[in-house]
């Protein structure tokens, strides 16, 4: 074909720079005779202006002319077909490099050889002092290719090599250098096996070499190759669009090796599925069978059948159904086999089946996150004969259960609802009038005189009364009205109303009337009365009511016996205060403003100051300092009194640590201690503030407190204090209730008598014999004594003289502020009139 037929049908379109070389045998060197639009578009010549000596730099330079004639000139069979690396010179001076490939043109005139050089089409600029874009992005292309360390090669669509990584070049030669841009696929393969890299081609080069070239092998897009080593590879061949013949080597050593070792771990798997004695299967996310042992191959396929990896679920159910292997199907396999009940089957997580003599199983089923259905067969006959057996014992129990009800709601006495009762019933009202509207009133009785009939008649006879008053209620009261015994003598009378009306009212006054009437128990006359608090709905919130009720109650009882009160607007505005008060408490306590004041206590015979019990105080923004009684109640309805006793505390260790720090003895410190405060378990921060104080530390308990709480939890909290270094007082004793051997458990550090009982030295020898009592019962328990609330010279003087160790009272000084704490001190000895006198804070003993 002649050069202008090849022009016009592909010089002139292809992107692909090409020349043809013509050698002028009289000049003795190359001509450029064509040059197609690709090539003068890179470079700029056309081809009558291309410098003569441009490419014969394309063969050999050690050759003369002369030499270099005769091989074009001849055309051996070297020269046929050259792959070169040449320098091209662009028009404006620029240099290129670029791959060249020269093929002789076999009908040129043999005087004149012709050559088609064809280059490649990514020209590298030759480094200058100038970086074009496009070789800065061919150079990172390249280092990108190299730094991955599996073979990457690029083959054109004639598979002759286009580019390639060093991962490539090794796994074909131990010389870089052999690889040559251009070369054919084919004599690729014949280099890497000259060179050793593929030994199962040795001795049969061509035949393994053609085998490669195949269609077949070619269009494989994945193929695995295994090495000598244990070593694996696979080989990723993909075609780009422009034609190019692209080849990934991937290193699929360690995957293959996995693989091998999760083949090993399934067929171990399937061999424990096998051991275990239910069936069991697997199902994929389209249902097809994947996994199963051989107890779900027994129950689904008789001997002659075997399951196979891919049969659908349905396939699978539908053979054992006509099987007979499943029982709950004889009879109706059509229903069975249908869609509808396979797809109902299969959505039922739980399934129980039973099948002949008594037997059953149950059919678990999930769904794994891939989709996977997982079904379990479990045999739980002995579960459901175990089963019906406690169904029939527990109907047997229905009767017992309703009757242990009744007893959980109502009071074994008087057969009365009891407090639970009453507050389900409280619940059912409020809903009615949530509804319907209405009003709910509630009658808190409690009667008068019964401690009395308890206590002189019996209490058999006591009970017969509340007995006999349940009786009486039920009998005046409306069947729609609730009637509970709450407890002791009281009772309670749940109203529901339609409206508002005066019923309730004019109920509780029939009730006071009726049981004003003495009761005749067992021939004795027993007579006692009743007195009523009422609060109803709207003024009384429906879950205020029993509190209110109570309160209107108190109010009755307050006002003399058989008497009704009634929860008014002045009782809710007391609650509303008390309310204010809870709120102003907690506002308090945020604002730290409840603070510690100090009492002395002294040495009885010396006089010394020895102790100061901390006592909490209120130092209200009204400016007032309120003491614990306008404040205690509330706080201890709002369980807050152990907080306030632990700002109480801290305040004063700070405050006097810092007072008595580097004194040689000090004071101790005395705080009143709530249970609340003991039971707080923050043991931890405790010991932190011990260890600040110098002094020793003590908490005072109440004695109805500790006799109250005299469990092992509340013995254990006493001693985890001891341990940090707090002693344990027992405040107020001789005002309870306490017991030697009690004291002995508890064993405190020291006593505080009652100020009730220090007053008592003024009544003459009867009260100096309780005191002396008490005092040796301190002393012989080895505990120290203090009395409180010594108010006069005298009474310091006889209570020394009795052997208390410590006085507290009025007498010796008045509580007072820190501030004052610290511009005071009290008298070291006895023969001082122990008032409190100026000084200042180093002259503190």
């Amino acid at each position: 074909m002649s050069i202008q037929n090849l022009e016009h049908s592909y010089l002139k379109f292809t992107s692909v720079p090409i020349v043809v070389l013509t050698y002028d045998l009289k000049a003795k060197h190359l001509l450029v005779t064509y040059a197609n639009a690709a090539f003068t578009d890179a470079l700029g010549w056309q081809a009558c202006e291309v410098p003569h000596g441009m490419f014969e730099g394309l063969f050999d330079e050690h050759l003369s002319k002369e030499t270099l004639a005769e091989n074009l000139f001849f055309g051996t069979e070297d020269w046929q077909s050259r792959h070169k690396r040449v320098e091209l010179q662009c028009l404006d001076g620029t240099k290129l490099q670029a791959s060249a490939t020269l093929d002789r043109i076999a009908d040129a005139p043999s005087q004149n050889p012709q050559w088609f050089v064809t280059f490649s089409s990514g020209f590298e600029a030759v480094k200058d002092g100038r970086d074009t874009p496009e070789h800065c992005s061919y150079e990172r292309l390249l280092s990108a290719l190299n730094s991955y360390p599996d073979p990457i090669v690029i083959y054109g669509a004639d598979l002759r090599l286009v580019s390639w990584n060093q991962g490539y070049a090794s796994s074909v030669t131990d010389d870089p250098d052999e690889l040559v841009f251009g070369m054919h696929l084919r004599d690729v393969l014949y280099l890497a096996v000259g060179n050793g890299r593929y030994p199962e081609a040795i001795g049969r080069e061509d035949d393994w070499v053609n085998g490669i070239l195949s269609k077949e092998t070619l269009d494989q897009p994945h193929q695995d190759v295994e090495l000598d080593g244990d070593i694996h590879h696979r080989l990723l061949r993909s075609r780009s669009a422009n034609g190019d013949y692209v080849v990934v080597r991937l290193n699929s050593t360690e995957l293959v090796r996995q693989k091998r070792t999760a083949e090993a771990a399934k067929a171990r798997l399937e061999s424990a599925l096998n051991a275990y004695p239910s069936p069991f299967v697997i199902y994929d996310s389209d249902d097809c069978l994947v996994v199963w042992n051989q107890a779900y191959q027994r129950s689904m396929a008789n001997a002659d059948m075997m399951l196979e990896v891919g049969m659908h679920r349905t396939e699978v159910a539908r053979s054992a159904i006509n099987a007979g292997k499943i029982v709950n199907a004889v009879g109706q396999e059509d229903e069975w086999n249908s869609d509808e009940h396979q797809s109902e089957d299969v959505a039922k997580p739980v399934q129980d089946i039973e099948t002949e003599g008594d037997i059953h199983h149950r059919l678990l089923r999930s769904r794994s996150s891939n989709g996977d259905l997982v079904i379990v067969r479990l045999d739980i006959t002995e579960l459901v004969r175990q089963k019906r057996s406690v169904e029939q014992y527990a109907q047997r129990l229905e009767d017992a259960n309703q009757a242990i009800t009744h007893m959980a709601f109502h009071d074994d006495l008087t057969c009365l609802g009891n407090r639970r009762y009453l507050k389900k019933r409280l619940t059912e009202f409020n809903l009615k009038r949530n509804i319907e509207g209405g009003e709910i009133t509630v009658l808190h009785i409690d009667l008068d005189r019964f401690k009395q009939i308890n206590d002189t008649m019996g209490h058999a006879t006591g009970d017969a009364v509340l007995v006999d008053v349940a009786n009486r209620i039920c009998g005046t009261v409306e069947p729609n009205d609730v009637v509970a015994r709450i407890g002791g003598d009281e009772f309670v009378v749940l109203i529901y109303t339609p409206f508002v009306n005066d019923r309730a009212e004019k109920l509780a006054e029939t009730l006071i009337e009726d049981l004003s009437h003495p009761a005749q128990i067992g021939g004795k006359v027993c007579r006692f009365g009743a007195s009523v608090g009422m609060a109803q709905t709207p003024l009384v919130e429906v879950s205020q009511l029993l509190t209110n009720s109570d309160v209107a109650l108190y109010k009755a009882k307050r006002r003399g016996r058989g008497q009704l009160g009634v929860f008014s607007n002045a009782d809710l505005e007391a609650v509303r205060h008390n309310k204010r008060l809870a709120d102003d408490i907690l506002r308090g306590i945020e604002q730290a403003e409840f603070v510690p004041f100090y009492q002395p206590q002294i040495d009885a015979r010396s006089g010394a100051l020895v102790g100061l019990e901390t006592l909490a105080r209120w130092r209200h923004p009204s400016g007032e300092i309120l003491s614990p009684s306008s404040f205690l109640p509330v706080a201890s309805d709002l369980q807050v009194t152990a907080k306030i006793d632990k700002i109480i505390f801290e305040k004063a260790i700070l405050e006097c640590s810092r007072l008595f720090r580097g004194r040689a003895s000090c004071p101790s410190l005395s705080f009143n201690a709530s249970t609340n405060r003991i039971g707080d378990g923050d043991i931890l921060q405790l010991r932190r503030h011990v260890d600040l104080y110098p002094g020793q530390i003590a908490f005072e308990l109440l004695e109805t407190t500790f006799l109250e709480e005299q469990d092992d939890v509340f013995m254990r909290e006493l001693n985890e204090l001891r341990n940090i270094g707090i002693e344990i007082e027992v405040d107020d004793f001789g005002s309870g209730r306490a017991s030697v051997i009690a004291l002995q458990k508890v064993n405190p550090d020291r006593l505080k008598i009652d100020r009730r009982i220090v007053a008592a030295t003024q009544a003459g020898d009867s009260g100096l014999r309780l005191l002396r009592s008490i005092v040796e019962i301190g002393h012989t328990l080895e505990i120290g004594v203090t009395a409180e609330g010594v108010e006069t010279e005298q009474q310091s003087k006889d209570l020394a003289a009795l052997g208390c160790d410590r006085l507290q009272g009025f007498f010796i000084g008045k509580p007072v502020p820190f501030s004052d704490l610290t511009n005071t001190y009290w008298a070291n000895s006895l023969g001082s009139n122990r008032q409190l006198v100026g000084g200042t804070p180093n002259e503190i003993t």
